[in-house]
């Protein structure tokens, strides 16, 4: 081991006036560096896009310990015990080329960490090796619960918590109190507050299995598929209008908000939840809803005038249609598998196993769609006729589209110019190859009578299909009016798919088929599937095939998130090696595992957790923990939270008695709307003591370019972003809204109008407001403080302080 000595004349004195503070602190506290621990996560993340055994820039690979002391080109990375000599080292510090280098320099704690490691030995276990198997990549396998003999152990969940805290010298928190509880889990599961008298029933109810019964019953709640549909229309960053320059409304993309709250509530098995939203038209006919699923696809921004102003064959328009692509692709890998495939587009991933043909390969599966507004029947026998003369449409449609196009070329084209051997009959379809040998016969003779058959031929042709589109129309007229959904809407042909080079719509390269990443082991990762639904089926089993690890620790990931505040792995969008370590990597797998084995169930997987001890601690605090664990990332305590947007305006609709608990239909437009050709968005025009205001907000239109400044202010997210995790901000802007801003403002005078009717007396008016705001009694101070205000101020504004207090913003 080299001491701090050695190390001081080693370095140079600049790089050792940046590592002093963090040499110390390794020798001072004599603690050692753990590969596993310390090391490895910097391999990984900092050197490993180049110098996997893929990659091997330079001929070097470190995904092994043999690897790294075999070297490159440049010889050796790592000499054991001689950090100096070490290349790996000298490249990290300075030396031409610094590296890594395409990401930010290695900090000087991480130098330090590295340096430590090598002179201590460069101890690197043989199980260890980083190699291509990333830990989201590694199988998917069920570890074996830890034995713990606490009596605090309810669950499985608390057995490994418990076993992490005390490898960090740590204890957990007492259980909260029953208040606390209710209100904890009626929000979380609900977004609303618990009613006084749920307070006082659960409060009062001393059965052993009171809590349980609790759960039981906010799960089986219709408000539980609000809550928990307004978190997955944040993942897939649903909007109501295109975004873009000219952000049109889509009045008809509510449907496939009505089927999210619907499966959440359905407990829809969460495999057939992916299926139904990739390929649910395809996989399911029967089910109307299968149609409506797919607006998942059709979720996010729509640039209005590239796809319909711009003219086709321009560079700008297949530029706009590779970006609609992206975006198909980037929300589904980053919803379902929690991996960043869109940043492959222009070149292999720089971080993660992931190829540019890969991500060509996922384009290839949308290759056939397009977002628009699609028919359907509630019922499910007229569902199934209209789209099959749909589908009927959308073939004869294929061939008509060519033969239009021969057509305008013919018309316009130089006999002298026009290769009859290649451009015209090369855009002929099949079914009308009678006309090719014609043509064939008269290439010798005059080429006015080649135009004079290919005019004759596409024209009868053309006709002829016209017709069928035309019966087919009159057929589909005489049925009952359908539904509309802005939805998948298949296009008449696939179009095809090639590798761009650079990213580059003018450099293509290699034609690919439908496919995703190569790098998830044991699935294939090309689909020998050509029609366009059962490419985006086969995207779908891929994903939800047990093998697919990514997958199932995604979506438990994603649910420990909205329980706790932060997940297992705290960036749910990015399993990859730019994304953050899992905290409880075995817990996270064994909840992987048991949601496959109860069949994908979200109705078990939040029970399990929010049975848990670790669920039900308190939220205060713990010098000694907090000292080894400040961000409470191995959950010593309850995290405490801030009431989201959607819960501040909900709950206080629901203290002031005016909450409207209708469920689905058409999205309230709380705005005055005018001129569809440039839309103008105003929310100051809108009456916000109206019949429309009082709907619970996930039933808000939701607009991309001009948000709603109340929600905004509340950190409610940019609908136009995928949204893994809600930022949450304290500012002063918020205070004034919710001080002033007249929906909060109605609001008071509401909850004073409802304190009134329940009693006379002004004590027990403040108390009443106390016990719907926050679901308790007021203490002697609080009532004469707020009893003198309200006799100065009246008493809408002492409702709007309690209102405004943390008390009611905040979740312990």
């Amino acid at each position: 081991m080299y001491n701090a000595i050695k190390i001081v004349r080693l370095l140079t004195v600049r790089t050792w006036t940046l590592l002093l503070p963090f040499a110390f602190v390794f020798f001072a506290s004599g603690e050692t560096v753990d590969f596993r621990r310390d090391v490895r996560p910097i391999l990984a993340r900092k050197c490993m896009t180049c110098h996997d055994s893929r990659a091997k820039m330079s001929g070097l690979s470190l995904a092994s310990a043999a690897d790294a002391m075999r070297g490159g080109k440049r010889g050796a990375a790592i000499i054991a015990g001689n950090p100096d000599a070490s290349l790996l080292i000298q490249m990290v510090s300075g030396a031409s080329p610094r590296m890594p280098l395409q990401s930010a320099p290695l900090s000087a704690g991480e130098v330090a960490t590295l340096r430590t490691w090598i002179a201590g030995g460069a101890n690197w276990p043989e199980d260890a090796n980083i190699g291509e198997a990333w830990w989201s990549l590694q199988p998917l396998r069920k570890p074996e619960v830890p034995k713990q003999d606490a009596a605090w152990v309810r669950t499985p969940v608390d057995a490994f918590v418990l076993q992490k805290l005390r490898e960090k010298g740590m204890t957990p928190s007492s259980e909260a109190d029953r208040r606390t509880l209710i209100r904890r889990l009626t929000y979380d599961l609900h977004g609303l507050p618990p009613t006084w008298g749920e307070v006082q029933a659960f409060e009062a109810d001393k059965s052993l299995d009171a809590y349980e019964k609790l759960v039981d019953r906010l799960l089986s709640s219709p408000r539980y598929g609000e809550r928990w549909g307004r978190h997955w229309l944040d993942v897939v960053h649903y909007g109501e209008s295109h975004g873009y320059d000219k952000d049109k409304p889509r009045r008809n993309a509510w449907p496939y908000r009505d089927y999210v709250i619907r499966a959440f509530n359905e407990d829809k098995p969460y495999a057939r939840f992916v299926k139904e939203q990739l390929a649910g038209d395809v996989l399911y006919p029967d089910d109307p809803q299968g149609i409506v699923a797919t607006g998942f696809i059709a979720a996010g921004p729509w640039d209005f005038v590239g796809h319909v102003e711009l003219r086709e064959g321009t560079v700008d328009k297949k530029i706009t249609r590779v970006l609609d692509r992206d975006d198909m692709v980037m929300s589904t890998m980053s919803a379902f598998a929690g991996m960043t495939a869109h940043c492959a587009r222009c070149h292999n991933h720089k971080f993660d196993p992931i190829l540019q043909e890969d991500y060509y390969s996922l384009q290839a599966v949308f290759a056939g769609v397009d977002r628009a507004e699609r028919p359907f029947d509630a019922d499910p026998a007229t569902n199934r006729a209209r789209q099959e003369l749909l589908k009927k449409r959308l073939l004869v449609q294929r061939d008509l589209d060519p033969l239009l196009e021969i057509a305008a070329k013919v018309s316009g084209a130089d006999l002298e110019k026009l290769d009859t051997s290649t451009t015209a009959l090369r855009l002929l379809t099949p079914r009308t190859k009678e006309i090719q040998q014609q043509i064939d016969d008269a290439v010798a003779a005059r080429k006015a009578r080649v135009r004079e058959l290919l005019d004759e031929g596409v024209r009868a042709k053309s006709d002829e299909l016209s017709g069928r589109i035309a019966a087919l129309n009159a057929e589909m007229e005489r049925m009952p009016k359908p539904q509309l959904v802005y939805a998948a809407s298949p296009i008449p042909a696939v179009r095809p798919i090639q590798v761009l080079l650079r990213g580059s719509v003018e450099s293509p390269g290699k034609a690919v088929g439908a496919g995703a990443i190569s790098s998830v082991p044991g699935l294939t990762p090309r689909f020998d599937v050509a029609p366009e639904g059962e490419r985006r089926a086969a995207l779908a089993a891929w994903l939800t095939d047990p093998k697919n690890m990514l997958a199932w620790r995604s979506i438990v990931n994603r649910v420990w998130h909205y329980h706790f505040g932060a997940g297992i792995v705290d960036s749910p969008n990015d399993f990859g090696r730019m994304g953050s370590l899992p905290t409880h990597a075995e817990l996270l797998d064994w909840l992987a595992s048991w949601f496959l084995e109860n069949g994908g169930s979200m109705k078990k997987l939040h029970k399990l957790i929010v049975m848990s001890s670790v669920y039900r601690q308190a939220s205060t605090s713990n010098a000694a923990n907090a000292k080894t664990d400040a961000e409470n990332r191995y959950l010593w305590r309850m995290n405490r939270g801030r009431l989201d947007a959607e819960s501040v305006r909900d709950a206080a609709l629901a203290v002031s008695g005016r909450l409207d608990l209708k469920m689905g239909g058409p999205s309230v437009e709380q705005f005055f709307f005018k001129d569809d050709h440039s839309p103008v968005y105003d929310y100051t025009r809108f009456d916000v003591d109206s019949a429309e205001s009082r709907r619970r907000s996930v039933y808000r239109f939701i607009v991309r370019s001009v948000p709603d400044p109340f929600m905004e202010r509340l950190d409610c997210p940019d609908s136009s972003l995928v949204t893994a995790k809600r930022n949450v901000t304290i500012t002063a802007i918020q205070a004034l809204a919710l001080l002033n801003n007249p929906f909060m403002l109605k609001q008071a005078e509401h909850l004073s109008e409802r304190v009134r009717e329940l009693s006379n007396d002004p004590g027990e008016q403040i108390g009443w407001a106390n016990r719907l705001a926050l679901g308790r009694n007021a203490t002697a101070g609080e009532r004469g403080k707020l009893v003198k205000y309200a006799a100065a101020y009246g008493m809408p504004n002492a409702c709007r302080l309690i209102l405004n207090s943390n008390e009611f913003l905040f979740i312990d």
